[in-house]
């Protein structure tokens, strides 16, 4: 998935999230897919023959369910928080059938009509590894760090900052609000001092752009001021932060899909605060866009941004244009903060004359803008919508929560992975370690690596258990 920026925020859906989201059948007879995060889950659902289908909203907009062939099934749109029947499924004969959303049109799915009904989709951890439910569930978790002794995490439908008690053995305690009233928080970072900054978005001014990213600056004493404002979004937005030698850095997503200014409707990208890596003094206030210093450029949706202690690398994951391979691949990037400002490419090194445009056989990563462009760390995987990472506490592994995704008839994604990384910043291939559900985000701590389901709201310690 890659999050969308939306007006409303609706407290009362959440409760649909609390339950048994990820399965699919109500009662005999009858199925459900839910809508969350701006995805349909599950992205592909088997039914009986002559079954119903109902859509649940558990999201912060308007949803509804159509047939790639509008004559075969549809539902009314859906608000949030409600149920609606996707009339015509019952009629269906058996066979595989592609349904998408009218009101967001890279919402996709696949409805199989014959098959056994599809199971539900706990996450679940690969030999070698365990898993815990560790309590505090936060609805619609986005993003979640550790400060003092305490977890917290930020709720993209409520608008909220939790706190939870980090207790013995990596338990959580139930969660409290820390800090409230942001539209849809995508990230957030501590400083030394104890301020929390908060990514988040509201309606822009700007001409022709609809949705500027904002910073807030929450003090111990629970004061909020604006760190930033202006970053352009879009279609994505101002997403995870990190705290490192007294500078904030910021991971700001783009405005449209290509990198393109010319698309249709589209707002224009600002080439050096689109798809950036931008940084601030922690201490500075009321910055505007143009104040920010630009540490990375030419990346497309990366959602987070982590450092390896006791360096400058900046490690950041990059959902990729969903056409090209290996660029439309998600990438794992990395940055040397303070001694380049490098170009990974994206749109000018991958679209037009020279750029990759045969995703089926070019499966190898090389330069498209010959002697300019800096090449991936890893490749992740093609849609796999790679958001949140985190290194563990021995700097060893760097794990990376894919939220996943779906395209054409394949569920791709939905898993935690690790990259080992070396004592000299190298990499190699990504390992499964947890497989399921819709993780966004993680964080470690001695105790292992937690990670948030977006899905459920459920927050799990994943551990080796070797």
């Amino acid at each position: 998935m890659k999050l969308r920026r939306v007006v409303a925020v609706v407290i009362g859906l959440v409760t649909a999230l609390l339950g048994a989201l990820l399965v699919p059948a109500q009662a005999a007879g009858t199925a459900t897919v839910t809508t969350v995060g701006f995805s349909f889950v599950p992205a592909a659902l088997s039914i009986a023959r002559g079954d119903s289908l109902l859509l649940d909203n558990a999201d912060v907009a308007p949803h509804n369910i159509s047939s790639v062939d509008p004559t075969l099934f549809r539902s009314a749109d859906v608000q949030p928080g409600a149920t609606g029947e996707v009339v015509g499924v019952p009629d269906l004969e058996e066979g595989q059938y592609p349904f998408y959303c009218e009101l967001h049109p890279w919402m996709r799915g696949v409805l199989d009509v014959g098959s056994a009904p599809t199971p539900p989709l706990p996450p679940v951890p690969v030999p070698g590894f365990g898993a815990l439910p560790v309590g505090g569930t936060v609805v619609t978790p986005t993003s979640l760090t550790t400060f003092g002794g305490s977890m917290y995490v930020a709720s993209y439908a409520t608008g909220v900052v939790s706190e939870l008690p980090i207790l013995a053995g990596g338990l959580l305690g139930p969660p409290t609000p820390y800090a409230s009233g942001f539209t849809n928080p995508l990230g957030i970072a501590f400083a030394p001092d104890g301020t929390l900054f908060v990514a988040d978005s509201h309606a822009s001014t700007t001409p022709g752009r609809s949705v500027d990213g904002r910073v807030w600056a929450v003090d111990p004493s629970g004061a909020m001021t604006v760190a930033v404002d202006g970053l352009p979004n879009g279609r994505h937005n101002t997403n995870g932060m990190a705290v490192h030698d007294g500078r904030l850095y910021i991971a700001n997503g783009n405005s449209t899909d290509n990198g393109n200014p010319d698309s249709p409707g589209g707002p224009a990208e600002v080439p050096d605060r689109s798809g950036a890596l931008l940084s601030m003094d922690v201490d500075e206030r009321g910055l505007t866009s143009a104040d920010v210093r630009v540490e990375a450029v030419g990346m497309r949706n990366i959602y987070d941004v982590e450092f390896r202690d006791g360096t400058d690398e900046a490690w950041l994951p990059m959902n990729g244009p969903d056409t090209f391979d290996p660029y439309g691949e998600d990438l794992l990037l990395k940055a040397d903060v303070g001694s380049e400002q490098p170009d990974f490419g994206f749109p000018a090194c991958l679209y037009g004359p020279g750029g990759v445009t045969d995703w089926i056989d070019n499966s190898a990563v090389s330069a498209t803008c010959e002697g300019t462009q800096k090449l991936p760390e890893q490749l992740l995987g093609l849609h796999v919508s790679a958001d949140g990472l985190a290194f563990d506490v021995a700097g060893t592994f760097l794990y990376i929560a894919e939220f996943g995704n779906f395209f054409g008839n394949e569920v791709v994604g939905h898993k935690v992975v690790r990259v080992p990384v070396d004592a000299a910043g190298g990499t190699s291939p990504p390992q499964d370690v947890l497989v399921g559900g819709a993780p966004l985000d993680v964080t470690a701590t001695a105790d292992g690596i937690y990670v948030a389901d977006f899905a459920s709201g459920q927050i799990l310690l994943i551990r080796p258990l070797t």
